[in-house]
């Protein structure tokens, strides 16, 4: 079943559904077959119901002696990456259809299952936190994952700082650090529009990156009160 759902990732949306299809009679239980259709979809919706049935099925194979003897380790399982894949669709699911908090829900509980996060979920994690205002989960993933020096993380951080405690030494360099870690990201969330989609690849402080954060977080920046004023203030941009 799942060499059919390796072949079909090579074809046409119609002839890779008729493969998932055909997978799922040899294996009813294939969660790659369930991503992929999930994958293929266009309706949010939809989608969320493949992704389901996929997270159920590895709650059910997954769970139990199973769960107790690898939880915190599943991304290193191969067996268990389409069922963490099924997870992070899911949660992407849930926020554009505007379940936020059901999002975090998922996102916490990836990280619950793999803690070394080898998908970077916390990276959204954190900016959903922000967002919903949960200062004290936020203070406690960033804690974990104070190791962090990309430009998600870092401007997480300096927005985190200015909602919380306003403009002062604290954010101002927050921001500083995060401004010279990725020179492009202010004009980015500056921009009126947020960027159109996701890039296939970026580098450490180039403009794919810049792009990439500014997908997820140019609305949650400009609903902050007062934070593109203060961007616009320091930014290189903004001088």
């Amino acid at each position: 079943a799942q060499d059919l759902v390796f072949e079909a990732v090579e074809l046409s949306p119609g002839k890779a559904k008729r493969k998932a299809r055909e997978a799922l009679k040899i294996d009813p239980d294939c969660i790659e077959a369930f991503e992929l259709l999930g994958n293929l979809e266009h309706d949010v919706q939809a989608a969320l119901l493949f992704y389901l049935k996929g997270i159920n099925i590895g709650k059910r194979v997954f769970g139990g002696k199973y769960l107790k003897e690898n939880k915190g380790h599943f991304w290193g399982i191969f067996e268990t990456r389409p069922f963490m894949h099924c997870m992070g669709h899911y949660a992407d699911c849930l926020y554009t259809l505007g379940k936020k908090q059901e999002c975090v829900d998922i996102l916490e509980e990836m990280i619950a299952l793999n803690s070394n996060d080898n998908q970077g979920v916390r990276d959204q994690l954190l900016l959903y936190l922000i967002e919903l205002d949960r200062p004290g989960k936020f203070k406690k993933y960033a804690q974990q994952f104070k190791e962090d020096e990309g430009a998600f993380s870092l401007f997480n951080r300096a927005l985190f700082a200015f909602k919380t405690e306003g403009e002062n030494t604290k954010s101002n360099k927050a921001l500083d650090k995060a401004l010279k870690q990725n020179k492009f990201v202010a004009a980015r969330l500056l921009s009126a529009r947020p960027p159109d989609g996701l890039t296939e690849m970026y580098g450490y402080g180039d403009d794919n990156e810049a792009r990439y954060y500014a997908f997820f977080a140019h609305a949650i920046w400009r609903k902050t009160p007062g934070a593109l004023n203060w961007l616009k203030k320091y930014s290189p941009r903004g001088n």
